[in-house]
């Protein structure tokens, strides 16, 4: 595998192709440019991210392929029906939970911006059940490491609020903590030439290093 050199301009040329012209006859005309600007780039970043990736949870999935999003589609649930992917993401999760069954580390790259963060990939009442009880078990530890200067400054709280707070015995500093259906902390900017280069990695192992004691915490790590 070759080394991670930044991400092209031509990869995010390649999204904003395939994203008007979602069919395979496209793909299959332009399979080898996703694998050299695409697929190959992006696990080259898999593999440099991965060690500070699994300081966060020895556990995490260490196979690189399956780190990298896929390019095709799963359509039988979905009403978009487009069997091509205009983005790709890195996610760092156990190896036996789906991306929809646990709290994922990320990296994502899309036409216009590209972010990481953690978080949960759509509202699920037992695994924000679990968070719940990590924030009331120790309440100052949580609201300590989630109010670090660097954190707060870094990323963005995301998550549905309840429209009627559900937890209400509870203090006011905790309580848009636990009264939210989901939570993530993302980052996301449109500088894309941000990632042209290796320096890519150095922000990116940055933000994995801020975001792993809040993440450890969560999950029982600690």
């Amino acid at each position: 595998m070759n080394a991670f050199s930044g991400c092209s301009e031509e990869m995010y040329q390649f999204f904003w192709e395939i994203a008007f012209q979602n069919h395979r006859e496209f793909f299959e005309a332009n399979r080898e440019r996703y694998k050299r600007v695409v697929q190959q780039p992006m696990q080259a970043l898999a593999a440099e991210l991965l060690p500070t990736a699994l300081s966060m949870n020895p556990n995490f999935n260490q196979r690189i392929p399956s780190i990298v999003s896929r390019i095709r589609r799963d359509t039988r649930y979905s009403r978009d029906k487009s069997p091509y992917r205009d983005h790709v993401w890195l996610a760092f999760k156990p190896a036996e939970k789906r991306t929809s069954e646990c709290f994922v580390v990320y990296a994502e790259f899309e036409r216009d911006h590209y972010g990481y963060g953690m978080g949960m990939y759509a509202p699920d009442t037992a695994q924000m059940n679990a968070l719940r009880a990590k924030m009331l078990a120790q309440p100052n530890k949580f609201l300590t490491l989630v109010g670090e200067k660097q954190f707060v400054e870094r990323f963005s709280v995301e998550g549905e609020m309840y429209r009627r707070p559900k937890f209400q015995d509870c203090s006011a500093a905790l309580s848009p903590w636990l009264n939210r259906k989901s939570l993530s902390f993302c980052y996301t900017s449109t500088a894309l030439s941000r990632t042209y280069s290796r320096a890519i990695v150095d922000e990116i192992t940055e933000a994995f290093t801020l975001l792993k004691p809040v993440y450890r915490f969560l999950m029982g790590l600690d």
